[in-house]
């Protein structure tokens, strides 16, 4: 064979490679799990290596998801809400669509009006703004069909976390709404109601429904406060559930064979993020003025933590000062005896180490009627969960990532630790991981992408700055890792 001739063969095969068609349909990947089991990624890249691309988003917390050579992904200006569909190999934007609203959705400040990750079928791509309602979309960028939803009813007004998914060609998705909250079940095609599954109570939730088969029948299940609960997708019952959750349920479970991996967290995150505040001696001697026994209020340092939730901007912290307000009814210009600062002490101190501050990572085998907390759950752990970030499950091992930095590694099928290490890069933990070609990728809120070998033996491969905060988590599609940070989209492929 000519020597030119290989050389062309070479670099059209290489090419191939990077740019196969393959999909990435929804929140986590094709099975929502966060693996990428055949794509090979870079391990070190920025904005000058192996970048392929980049360009600019508008607003979102929004994972990109991927059909063949396009890129669909959520995003909001405003009251503006927008679909952008970009080449998936160029970064070429091809269309974007929008609605506008007239109110917007409360959302916590590390929250967005575009969080919801689309999902798509091959046919059309789905999104739900929580602002709005669901809307549908050809992949040529023409509007099927719309269903303006409720706003939703969040705790603390915080905003939505939930996305759409598909299921047994059904289009579903959560609708958080006090007592009338349910889970939605459309036909893709019209968006016409196939069903609703009621979850008058125990309805509290950030997750995204998960869906697995039991006895070949589908199911389709949501992490709520305290409890999970499965539901036929035949007909929306409900089937069974697990007790004995924690309070803040943000992320979504992961399906690891006949188990269901679920995590959930306290309303402060974890209680090693609350700092209990000192005795009422301690607190005499730092924050007494007159030299009359009492502490003074505004003395206490604005930025003293009560809770640390290691964010690199401080979202979701309580200072003392708040925190003594809130369990206290503490005012500015007050002065605090001894008995008035140990009772609020108290109070605090119970709520940081009670069950409103524990976490849990379950693994619950599928099946069962009711009630199956008793019968179901395999093992159990209340230490080293996150608070936001999903489980991921690959080849016997299950990685959890906390803010901080700090990467836990248990056996899959006994809960046992076999690691917790930091990763050396701090910050905040939001986007969920992914597995590709026995490497994990960790995104912080700092913009730093850190790159760690799976496996039992701990071992930090790169740390990749982008320098642009990141809150989604990433997709993966034709050996190709596509992030969305703050302000843009980026494509990395070895080069």
């Amino acid at each position: 064979m000519p020597l030119r001739f290989l050389m062309l063969v070479l670099l059209v095969c290489g090419s191939a490679g990077r740019s196969e068609a393959a999909n990435w349909p929804g929140f986590r990947g094709p099975e929502a799990n966060g693996v990428a089991e055949k794509d090979k990624l870079p391990v070190q890249f920025g904005p000058g290596s192996n970048l392929v691309w980049k360009t600019d988003a508008l607003g979102g917390h929004s994972s990109p998801i991927i059909w063949q050579d396009q890129l669909f992904l959520s995003g909001a200006d405003g009251n503006k809400l927008a679909v952008t569909c970009l080449d998936r190999r160029t970064g070429k934007k091809l269309w974007e669509q929008s609605v506008t609203v007239e109110k917007l959705e409360r959302v916590h400040s590390a929250n967005s009006h575009a969080t919801s990750t689309p999902v798509t079928d091959g046919k059309a791509v789905y999104v739900y703004f929580s602002s709005f309602g669901l809307i549908a979309y050809s992949l040529e960028g023409k509007e099927l069909w719309r269903k303006p939803l409720p706003m939703p009813q969040t705790f603390f007004e915080q905003g939505t976390g939930t996305s759409p998914i598909l299921a047994e060609d059904k289009l579903l998705v959560f609708v958080q709404h006090g007592n009338d909250s349910h889970i939605l079940v459309l036909n893709p095609v019209d968006g016409r109601e196939v069903l609703k599954a009621p979850m008058p109570i125990h309805n509290c939730s950030w997750s995204t429904p998960v869906s697995w088969k039991e006895n070949g029948k589908s199911m389709v299940g949501l992490t709520c406060s305290e409890r999970f609960t499965a539901f036929r997708l035949a007909d929306g019952h409900e089937a069974w559930w697990v007790d004995g959750l924690s309070i803040q349920a943000c992320s979504t479970p992961v399906v690891a064979g006949d188990r269901l991996i679920i995590t959930a967290a306290g309303v402060q995150g974890e209680a090693a993020n609350v700092t209990p505040p000192p005795a009422f001696e301690e607190a005499l001697k730092k924050y007494e003025r007159n030299g009359d026994g009492k502490v003074d209020f505004d003395a206490i340092p604005d930025k003293l933590l009560f809770t640390d939730r290691r964010t690199s901007d401080g979202q979701g912290n309580m200072t003392l000062k708040k925190a003594f307000s809130m369990f206290g009814g503490v005012k500015e210009g007050a002065k605090l005896d001894r008995e008035n600062w140990e009772a609020i002490r108290k109070r605090l101190v119970e709520f940081g180490t009670g069950p409103m501050n524990q976490t849990v990572v379950l693994s619950v085998r599928t099946g069962g009627e009711k009630n199956v907390s008793a019968s179901q759950v395999v093992w159990k752990e209340t230490q080293g969960v996150p608070e936001v970030p999903s489980p991921l499950a690959w080849q016997g091992r299950l990685y959890l990532i906390r803010s901080g930095g700090i990467l836990v590694c248990r056996d899959l099928e006994t809960g046992k630790l076999i690691y917790e290490n930091r990763i050396d890069s701090p910050g905040g933990y939001f986007a969920s991981p992914i597995v590709a070609d026995g490497r994990i990728y960790l995104a912080s809120d700092r913009g730093t992408v850190t790159v760690v070998k799976a496996g039992d033996a701990f071992e930090v491969l790169a740390h990749n700055e982008l320098k642009d905060p990141i809150m989604a988590s990433p997709a993966v599609a034709g050996n190709t890792l596509y992030i969305r940070s703050a302000k843009q989209v980026w494509a990395f492929a070895e080069q």
